[in-house]
Formats: C-alpha cells, structure tokens, sequence
C-alpha cells in the first residue's frame, strides 16, 4: 500500500531531538544495566537492583527504537509515534522529578552521584523546549500536507493493542498519580520516584499502542515493537538475575512479569504481522483519498 504523499522527517527533529535522546537511553541503559547494584555512587538517585535493572531495560529499548528511528525513518509517518512517545517520557520525567526530586543527590554524596543528579534534573529540563522547537518545525515542515492515515487496522489486530494499550495507560497513570500506596506494597523495596518512572514507562507504552490503532498501520510502529521486545526481554532477564530480591508471594511481582511478558509477546506478535500483512490485506475501502484538504496541515 502506498503512503497518499511524502511527509519527509524534519532534520531539526532527527538531529536535535532523536540524536540526543538515542545518546541519553543508551547511558541510561548501560549504567543502570551494567551497574545496578551501584547506582547510590554512580546515578542520579539510590534505587534496588530490581528496579534499576528494569528502569535500564526501559531505556534500553527506547534507545533501539530511537536509533532506528534516526537510521530508518525518512518520513513523519514512520516517526510520528516514536516521537511523540519520546517527547511524552520526557514531560513525565521531568513531572516525576519535580514532584521527588528529594530522592535526587542534590544535596550531597559521592561526587559522581551529585555530578549526575544536576545533569539528570537539566537534561529533562531543557529537553521538553528542544522538543518544542522540534515539533514546530515539522509542523511548519508538513504544512498544506494530507493527513497520511491509510485506514484502519483488522478487528483481531486493533481490539488486543487497544485493549493492552488501554490497561498500560490506566495502571500507568494511576501508579504515577499516587504512588506511595504501592510503594509500600511492591514486591521489592522501592520509593516513589521509582514507582513514578516504571509507570512512565508503562503509560508511555500504553498511549504508543492506543496511537498504533489510530495509524492503521503496523510498518509505521516498528520501531516501538522493537522497543518492547527489548524492554520485556531484559526486563524479564533482570528479574531472573536478582529473583533473590523479589517477593514472589506477592501478586504484584507476577503482575511485573504479566506486563513484561505482554511487552514482548505483543511486540513480537506486531513485528511478524507487519511483515506479511501489507502484502496480504487489501486497501481499505476507508482510507482517505490523495486529494489536498484544507486544515490538513495538523502533523499529528
């Protein structure tokens, strides 16, 4: 099926947007990964190795899917919900810090530690302006375009990513809202800034599936598929690795592993299906013609 038009990728987007944020997980991923038992001298905040270790799984494949995102992607089409997803990570990042940031070593400890506290709390703060001027410009860069939304997906694809997206957006963002009761009640020792990342992550893997539906298009959200099967890989791994440090009689540890698993499950499932599906379905009959419309300017 061939895209209505070209929506080609702004470079202000590529190179001050997905460049920096590839460069960040890919740090994230490897210090909370390699050294997550260390992260009260190295990070910008004391978290559990289970915690740690699942944070970086995040950020590791949020690094896959921006760095393919970076190579690959040529049109807005096929970085639309990459991007998006980012930037909302970001301004949840940035929330979560505001609201704990006394969990930050701002105030003192090993001098790696503050030195990556400052830089963690600047980063998040300019990276939501960069943002904006990123999605200004592809703004201003797609203007006059049509929107490119080929028609909608097969019940049996949209009904299990809606629902899974839905139930990652509602437990994400009711974790993220209130969570010291769950903090409490977590399977391993963890804090609220903890809590209020992995619901980030959760609700930001949440609202890229409710947005897979809205594009009617797997091959546009490959990169995010790559991005969960990586994250419910190691993710599921790092629980592996430090099991001595979960209470697995508690329901929420096998709730973590069902999450995990449905990452991957999904992200594997998309990525198969996007290989054979767009030569094995036919147009929809609803997709919207080639003819320009006016307000189509709308990136989004």
């Amino acid at each position: 099926m061939q895209e209505p038009t070209s929506r080609p990728l702004s470079p202000v987007v590529r190179y001050a947007m997905v460049v920096p944020l590839t460069l960040g997980a890919a740090y994230a991923a490897l210090l909370l990964t390699l050294a997550s038992s260390h992260t009260g001298a190295l990070f910008a905040w004391t978290m559990s190795p289970v915690s740690a270790t699942l944070v970086g799984a995040g950020y590791a494949g949020s690094c896959a899917m921006l760095w393919l995102c970076g190579a690959r992607a040529r049109r807005w089409t096929h970085a639309r919900v990459t991007v998006l997803s980012s930037s909302l990570f970001m301004l949840l990042m940035l929330a979560a810090i505001l609201l704990d940031h006394g969990t930050l070593h701002l105030r003192g400890g090993q001098v790696v530690a503050v030195l990556a506290a400052f830089g963690w709390l600047a980063v998040h703060l300019v990276a939501p302006l960069i943002g904006a001027v990123g999605l200004g410009a592809q703004f201003v860069r797609t203007r006059g375009t049509e929107r490119e939304r080929p028609g909608v997906l097969p019940w049996w694809i949209a009904l299990p990513t809606f629902s899974s997206g839905l139930f990652l957006t509602v437990v994400g963002l009711a974790l993220f809202a209130a969570p010291a009761w769950p903090a409490r009640h977590w399977p391993w020792t963890v804090g609220q800034l903890d809590v209020r990342v992995l619901a980030a992550f959760g609700l930001t893997f949440g609202l890229a599936m409710l947005g897979t539906v809205r594009e009617g298009e797997l091959r546009r959200v490959t990169h995010g598929m790559v991005a969960m099967v990586v994250t419910g890989l190691l993710g599921l791994l790092g629980l592996v690795r430090y099991a001595d440090q979960v209470r697995w009689s508690c329901v929420g540890a096998w709730g973590v592993v069902a999450v995990l698993m449905l990452f991957l499950g999904m992200g594997l499932a998309g990525l198969g299906l996007s290989a054979v599906l767009p030569e094995a379905l036919p147009p929809s009959p609803h997709a919207p013609s080639a003819t320009p419309s006016t307000g189509a300017g709308n990136p989004a």
